[in-house]
């Protein structure tokens, strides 16, 4: 009966599932602009990237909500209705920026108020340029974006002529050498080489002036076609930045650094060889001196031990020829 009871208390017990909290976040659509991003971890980059985009942001339009002035009747109010205050305001305005859905994995597009967003990707950049610090872990690259459209043939046109306007403006821009980037994903209704005759129309149109040029150009134009909606750039600096790779852009002074300490070492080494070789001369030097020292002595010596011997042969000649007198001396007195 046991065994019965517990069973009846287990099916009887309501099964309790957690949701999955799903954060609200929009639809890539035409008419934004904001950054497009590519990564690794989709998750660990929006914080990055919001961390990054916000510190910069700061810096240059100040900061994202005002303080509001405290007045005197804000002292009676509760604290409760205060904060109730500042959430209805947080709500009724737009974040400065907001990530936006491209159903494409791994890229990411995040939607921005900011006036000029290639403005701030500059500044981004020209900071990791001087400084050398990697500002994200996840971020591969952050191009930026000045309008979305439609991937149509129409409206592709309508937005580059209106922009290629506003470059000419402009008596700087009149003569400049430009590259198109075009990548392309999950759509089959526009090619490659229909976007490179797009911008190549409109840039004939209004700068004919312009020149191609692929390993120096002052300006890119970057299409990235994702799904049914085409994201446009017009960058600068593309080169310099590392085609707006943020990680190869700080490997820059890594590398420089790097050259720097090897040739250093390089000179090390040429300074301790040749050290040694004259070291080495040196030692020579002092051993042919030391055999040099060394012959003088044998042959000082041996002079020596010559005039001994001259001087030891010298009385035996004597006493030959004392032997030899007393002979004839004998010889005499027999005869």
């Amino acid at each position: 009966m046991s065994s019965v009871s517990k069973n009846k208390k287990r099916k009887n017990k309501k099964k309790y599932f957690q949701s999955n909290k799903k954060h609200k976040t929009g639809v890539l659509e035409a008419g934004l602009k904001g950054f497009l991003i590519t990564c690794n971890n989709e998750h660990m980059c929006v914080k990055e990237a919001y961390n990054l985009l916000n510190e910069f942001a700061d810096d240059l339009y100040g900061p994202e909500f005002e303080a509001t002035e405290k007045s005197s009747d804000s002292k009676e109010l509760d604290i409760e209705e205060e904060l109730n205050k500042e959430i209805e305001a947080m709500k009724t305005k737009k974040r400065r920026f907001q990530q936006v859905c491209t159903m494409v994995k791994g890229i990411l597009f995040i939607n921005t108020t900011v006036p000029d967003p290639t403005k701030l990707a500059t500044s981004i950049f020209d900071n990791v340029l001087q400084t050398g610090k990697r500002r994200g872990r996840f971020i591969l690259k952050m191009i930026p974006i000045i309008v979305t459209c439609k991937a149509t043939q129409n409206d592709i046109r309508k937005h580059l002529d209106e922009h290629m306007q506003e470059l000419i403006k402009n008596d700087e821009n009149k003569k400049l050498t430009y590259r198109i980037e075009s990548r392309i994903r999950h759509n089959n209704n526009i090619s490659t080489s229909h976007v490179l005759w797009y911008v190549r129309e409109s840039v004939e149109k209004f700068a004919p002036e312009w020149i191609v040029s692929l390993t120096e150009p002052q300006l890119v134009f970057s299409i990235q076609i994702l799904r049914s909606i085409c994201c446009i750039g017009i960058l600068k600096n593309y080169m310099e930045y590392r085609k707006y790779n943020l990680s190869e852009a700080a490997s820059i002074n890594d590398k420089e650094s790097s050259q720097i300490n090897s040739q250093g070492d390089c000179d090390e080494k040429q300074t301790s060889s040749d050290e040694e070789i004259n070291e080495g001369n040196v030692q020579d030097s002092d051993y042919k001196l030391q055999i040099k020292g060394n012959k003088d002595e044998d042959i000082v010596q041996n002079n020596g031990q010559q005039g001994n011997n001259d001087e030891i042969q010298a009385p035996s000649n004597k006493n030959v020829t004392s032997e030899t007198e007393k002979c004839n001396e004998s010889c005499n007195k027999n005869s």
